[in-house]
């Protein structure tokens, strides 16, 4: 009997069999139940040969076909055993296939009711935006035409703009030329006024004067009907030990210190002055002897006080000459120690007013001394501008030194220095008289020296300026030269500003260009604009004249395009040609660059007088109108 080897099928991963299908576990089903039918047979056959093995004897090769069919056999039976675990394990896979089947038949239809579901979300979804992209078109169109509703009143507000500010400056240019015809007609009539208070003054001292003479000469009459009723001797009169009279003109708190302790001596002097010879020898002989002798007395005494007092007026005035030949503070200063003996004191010391720090200085072989005029006798003469008479014994508070200590001193007279100024520009000091008697001469001489000294020191002054001012001079010259070599206006501020620095220190300058009826300036390499003309260069550039600010920042029209910030003064100043404005310069000043005498105050206005600013626009000036126009 031929028997077909059953090969069992290769070994496969769990994994393959979970992806086998239906059909083909269907087929291997039938495959299987065909080989177990097939083995039934064999079965068979295997008994009825066991049976045949029991009963007969076998040849040797009867055993070996035997023996091989056995192994045949069991072969077969192995491959049966092997191919009824396939089918277990293919059914358990098969269930399990059908579990895992119906999980997913689950999960599919969960899936299709969540997407039917999404769907229809997604549907509203839809929907809504729909509605809200029709929303947003009509949001969008209202937003254009309220933009179109903007624009034009925008438009309309710039017109109105434009129109208040045409009314404001025709308002503005209107109230100016008001104030200006108000001003002058005020100073018109306040000039008219000064000018009778001045006459009226005049009168008033002619009247005064007049009164003085009327009084004195009844005064005089009355004395010589007492000296008539009553007869006095020399010594009830006269003061043996001060023979000495001074008449010159003196100041308005001088303190007769050493002439005729009696009144009628001096009214005597006077008259005479005022008798012509004859009236002299009428009254002469009028008189009794002893009344004669007694007055002839005082003429001889008045007239060796009349010799010392011109051989010492001889002596000043040659001092006066060598002081009016000093072109220098520092020899001023030692001039007047070289007075103490001229004038019998212990010293004399000029002190002088350093407007910049409000120090009083004197220099005595080469060593400054500094001192504060804040307390003290030396603050009462410079409020009061008049002398200040401290010849006692006792010692007063003078001033304070630079540290702020108190100083006192005795026996001093201090005369103020009036010039120009609102404050008295220096101080003369006389401390300690080596004679008692010649206080009134101190008072006197100081009065003639504080004079000239005032003068002196007011050419001293103006010479220094003007060497300064000639100095600055030449230095504009030779950089307008240079501005004349400009390239372009680039090159051209560069110029003026190298210009500015070497003429104004720690200041700042720059020029704003007008063209087409707009401003323009470079700034940081760099141009900033503007198309009209705004900002206080605007207003100067109608104006066309110079301005002065003391905080440009705080103005109502300041533009920080154009206009320069500073917090300094700032000196605005146009460009002008043939009536029109190209160009505006803007500086910024300092206390180095306003004008000022040391004995003049600084000055408070810079659109009248001149100065290092408003000589550097001129230059600057002048060289763009010939370079670019």
């Amino acid at each position: 009997m031929s028997r077909k080897r059953i090969e069992a099928p290769p070994l496969t991963d769990r994994s393959q069999f979970r992806r086998v299908s239906q059909k083909s576990v269907d087929e291997l089903n039938q495959t299987l139940h065909a080989r177990i039918n097939s083995m039934v047979g064999l079965d068979e056959q295997l008994s009825t040969k066991i049976k045949q093995l029991q009963v007969s004897t076998f040849t040797t090769k009867d055993l070996t076909s035997i023996g091989s069919s056995l192994q045949d056999m069991v072969t077969t039976l192995q491959k049966v055993s092997f191919n009824e675990i396939m089918y277990n394990q293919l059914l358990r896979d098969n269930e399990k296939l059908k579990n895992e089947q119906s999980y997913l038949k689950a999960q599919l239809f969960k899936l299709n009711h969540l997407n039917s579901k999404f769907q229809q979300e997604n549907q509203q979804l839809l929907e809504k935006i729909r509605s809200q992209e029709v929303d947003i078109n009509n949001l969008n169109k209202k937003l254009t035409a309220e933009q179109k509703l903007n624009e034009e009143l925008s438009k309309k507000l710039k017109r109105s703009e434009q129109r208040v500010q045409i009314i404001l400056e025709s308002n503005i240019t209107i109230q100016k030329d008001q104030l200006k015809h108000n001003l002058v007609e005020v100073l018109t009539e306040n000039e008219h006024i000064k000018k009778d208070a001045i006459q009226k003054q005049k009168d008033f001292q002619k009247l005064q004067m007049v009164n003085n003479s009327l009084n004195q000469k009844l005064q005089r009459l009355n004395n010589r009907f007492q000296i008539r009723s009553k007869v006095q001797s020399e010594e009830d009169f006269i003061d043996q030990e001060k023979m000495v009279i001074t008449f010159t003109e003196i100041p308005n708190n001088f303190v007769f210190r050493h002439v005729f302790q009696n009144l009628e001596c001096k009214q005597f002097i006077q008259s005479v002055l005022e008798f012509s010879t004859e009236d002299f020898l009428v009254h002469i002989n009028s008189i009794n002897p002893e009344t004669k002798k007694m007055q002839l007395t005082w003429l001889f005494n008045y007239m060796i006080n009349y010799k010392d007092f011109s051989l010492a007026h001889n002596v000043f005035i040659i001092k006066l000459s060598k002081l009016m030949q000093i072109y220098s503070y520092d020899e001023m200063y030692n001039f007047f120690t070289t007075l103490s003996s001229f004038f019998k004191v212990s010293h004399i010391y000029l002190w002088l007013r350093d407007f910049q720090t409000g120090f009083f200085i004197n220099q005595l072989d080469g060593k400054q001394k500094k001192i504060i005029c804040t307390k003290g006798a030396f603050r009462d003469c410079l409020d009061t501008r008049e002398s200040v008479n401290k010849l006692t014994a006792h010692k007063h508070i003078m001033y304070q030194n630079d540290l702020g200590e108190d100083i006192y001193q005795d026996s001093t007279y201090i005369f103020p220095i009036i010039t120009d100024a609102a404050l008295p520009a220096g101080l003369i000091e006389f401390h300690h008289p080596i004679q008692s008697n010649n206080f009134s001469d101190i008072q006197y001489f100081a009065s003639i020296l504080g004079l000239y000294t005032k003068i002196q020191i007011q050419k001293i002054d103006e010479e220094m300026h003007k060497n300064q001012l000639l100095k600055q001079t030449d230095i504009l010259q030779w950089q307008f030269l240079k501005l004349m070599k400009a390239i372009d206006k680039f090159h051209f501020c560069e110029l003026m500003k190298e210009m500015q620095c070497k003429i104004m220190q720690l200041s700042t300058s720059e020029i704003v260009f007008v063209e087409n009826n707009g401003l323009w300036k470079y700034h940081n390499q760099e141009i900033r604009k503007l198309d009209n003309l705004a900002g206080v260069c605007g207003q100067v550039a109608i104006s066309k004249q110079p301005a002065y600010f003391a905080n440009i920042s705080k103005e109502l029209n300041f533009n920080q395009i154009v206009d320069m910030y500073s917090i300094a003064p700032l000196f605005v100043y146009p460009i002008v040609h043939n009536n029109q404005t190209y160009a505006l310069i803007q500086v910024s000043l300092t206390n180095k660059q306003i004008d000022k005498y040391r004995f003049k105050d600084p000055l408070i206005s810079l659109s009248s007088q001149s100065n290092q600013a408003r000589l550097f626009c001129d230059y600057v000036t002048t060289a763009y109108i010939h370079k670019f126009l």
